[in-house]
C-alpha cells in the first residue's frame, strides 16, 4: 500500500510538471493536501483516478485538469463548502504563479461544477470534469464497494445509524439525478454500471 501510494505520487508529480513546468513546489503542496491523514477516499488515489478518467473522456483543456487538481484540495467533510474553499484556493494560487485571469476564472467555475455535478447543456468542459469526478460510481462492484468503505473511514466520527441515514440520502439523490454522466462516452461507459452499483448498495442497507 505504501509502495503503491509512492508510485501514484511520483506519477502525479510527473503529470504536474507537464501541466505547469517549473512549478514543482506548488504541485508538491497540492499533493500534501491530498495526502492528509484524515483522507481515505478523497486522497491522491481519487485525484489520480479522476485525472485518468478525464484522459479517457477525450482531449481536455488545461483549465479542466487544473480544476481536478483543485476540486477537493480542501477537504473537511463539508460538501459544498469544501468545493467553495477549494475554488478560492485555486484562484489564489494560480493567480500567484501567473496564470491569466480568464483561465483562473474558468478553473474556479469548473471546481464549483463538482458541487452538484449538474453542468449546463453545452458545457463540455463542465461535463468532462463532472464525469471524471464521478467515474468511480461506474467501476466494477468490488472497486465501488471499496470506495464506499473508504468514505466510511472518512466519516469515522459518525455513528453507524447516522452513516446509514446519510448514505440512503446520498443514494436517493443519485437515483433522482438523470443522467449521472453528461458526456456521451461517460454516459455509455459508466451510467449502467453506476446505477447497478448504487442499487446494490441500497439493497445492502435494506437487507440488514
Amino acid at each position: 500500500m505504501v509502495a503503491d501510494r509512492a508510485v501514484v505520487i511520483a506519477a502525479l508529480g510527473r503529470r504536474w510538471e507537464l501541466l505547469l513546468p517549473g512549478r514543482a513546489r506548488l504541485g508538491e503542496e497540492l499533493m500534501a493536501r491530498w495526502s492528509e491523514p484524515h483522507r481515505h477516499y478523497h486522497d491522491v488515489g481519487h485525484l489520480s483516478d479522476a485525472l485518468a478518467a478525464l484522459d479517457f473522456l477525450g482531449p481536455a483543456s488545461r483549465s479542466e485538469e487544473f480544476a481536478l487538481w483543485y476540486h477537493d484540495a480542501v477537504h473537511t467533510s463539508s460538501p459544498g463548502h469544501d468545493e467553495q474553499f477549494s475554488a478560492m484556493l485555486a484562484a489564489q494560487e494560480l493567480a500567484a504563479v501567473g496564470i491569466e485571469a480568464a483561465e483562473v476564472s474558468e478553473v474556479v467555475r469548473l471546481v464549483l461544477v463538482t458541487i452538484d455535478h449538474s453542468p449546463a447543456a453545452g458545457d463540455g468542459a463542465g461535463a468532462r470534469v463532472s464525469d471524471a469526478d464521478l467515474a468511480i460510481l461506474g467501476t466494477g462492484p468490488d472497486r465501488y464497494r471499496a470506495s464506499v468503505q473508504a468514505l466510511r473511514r472518512e466519516a469515522a466520527g459518525m455513528d453507524e445509524a447516522t452513516w446509514r441515514t446519510a448514505r440512503r440520502a446520498a443514494l436517493a439523490a443519485f437515483a433522482a439525478t438523470r443522467p449521472l454522466f453528461h458526456t456521451p462516452r461517460g454516459h455509455s461507459t459508466w451510467e449502467g454500471p453506476a446505477r447497478a452499483n448504487l442499487a446494490a448498495e441500497g439493497e445492502h442497507y435494506r437487507a440488514e
